[in-house]
């Protein structure tokens, strides 16, 4: 079972460490007299209510457990890294509540702050200062260091930017990404592409109501660029929820494998360079787009093919990682300058 990423201190888990300790001697103390005193039922067993709380007890036990040994593996080098991570998670929790105008300002301090701690990475790892080794407790940090990102981008994206107009169409959005990340959490490991299909349809709509990458208000002009910025932002998030449960669910075929290894790594370069913010020139973003644009062209009739013509498995998935390429591409040229 996947694990979500939690957001503590170490210091977080003492109160829950002493609290269980506690409870652990007073179950232990109980079945030591009730074995003492032979107070079984008439199976041998011990009273039902012992056997409740002890089952509950290991349970709480064992995940306090995972807990632990999830900063356990932290280096000492990177716990001072982790633990400021987890400070700004927090700090990110708390500013969704808060008025979008005033949020914004402090989101951008974070933001900058997020940026200096992600270039203390080597080739995508935190490396030890004095050996180059890389430090232990990779997956704990970076993780937690993406997961600021993805909070960060979810608060600037707010939906108070979006004119009364297009607010169905966010609403609609959100909606849509609401649902996804339910299955995200509860059926994942046992979704077909068929239980996808009417969001992948919902999301493909919406896609067509863009014109150059824009989308319109009431009067057919383009909306505004932090409207255009929220709406793409949505877009992209649903997309990319899409194809994280088709990738846990559907196979995709070796021949396909080149292509959708191509995507995974545009994907990646464009959200590096949304992460750093704009603005951006139409030639900074050139190159990316005429790879996309190369890789959607391999596309007949819409589908990838193999060498013998034939439809490989895997197409629901490749499409929603080019979507969702798409989406980021129009996200980061909504906020296109003129050199």
């Amino acid at each position: 079972m996947e694990r979500s990423l939690s957001v503590f201190y170490i210091a977080d888990l003492e109160p829950f460490q002493k609290r269980l300790a506690e409870i652990r001697q007073l179950v232990d103390a109980e079945a030591a007299k009730e074995e003492e005193e032979g107070e079984y039922d008439d199976c041998g067993a011990p009273k039902p209510e012992i056997l409740l709380v002890s089952r509950r007890l290991r349970q709480c036990e064992k995940e306090l457990s995972v807990l632990e040994e999830a900063t356990r593996i932290i280096c000492n080098e990177l716990m001072p890294t982790y633990e400021e991570l987890v400070s700004i998670r927090r700090r990110l929790t708390a500013l969704s509540f808060v008025a979008h105008d005033v949020a914004i300002v402090e989101a951008k301090e974070l933001q900058r702050r997020l940026i200096e701690i992600d270039d203390l990475r080597v080739n995508d790892r935190f490396v030890n200062a004095e050996d180059g080794t890389v430090s232990e407790g990779q997956t704990q940090v970076v993780g937690l260091l993406e997961e600021c990102f993805d909070c960060l981008h979810d608060l600037m994206a707010e939906g108070s930017a979006v004119s009364k107009d297009l607010m169905p169409l966010y609403d609609r959005l959100m909606e849509i990404r609401i649902q996804l990340e339910k299955l995200l959490l509860t059926s994942r490991w046992t979704l077909r592409e068929t239980d996808l299909w009417s969001y992948q349809v919902q999301l493909q709509d919406i896609d067509a109501m863009r014109r150059n990458g824009q989308f319109k208000d009431a009067t057919g002009e383009p909306a505004p660029q932090q409207a255009q910025a929220v709406l793409n932002f949505l877009l992209h998030k649903c997309y990319n929820l899409v194809y994280k449960l088709l990738s846990s669910s559907e196979p995709v075929a070796e021949s396909l494998m080149p292509v959708h290894n191509q995507l995974r790594t545009l994907r990646r370069c464009l959200l590096e360079v949304k992460k750093y913010g704009g603005p951006l020139s139409a030639r900074d973003l050139y190159p990316y787009q005429m790879k996309l644009s190369s890789i959607d062209n391999l596309r007949t009739d819409g589908k990838f093919l193999d060498d013998e013509g034939h439809i490989p498995e895997g197409q629901g998935v490749v499409m929603s990682l080019l979507n969702e390429c798409y989406d980021l591409m129009y996200e980061l040229m909504a906020t296109e300058v003129d050199e």
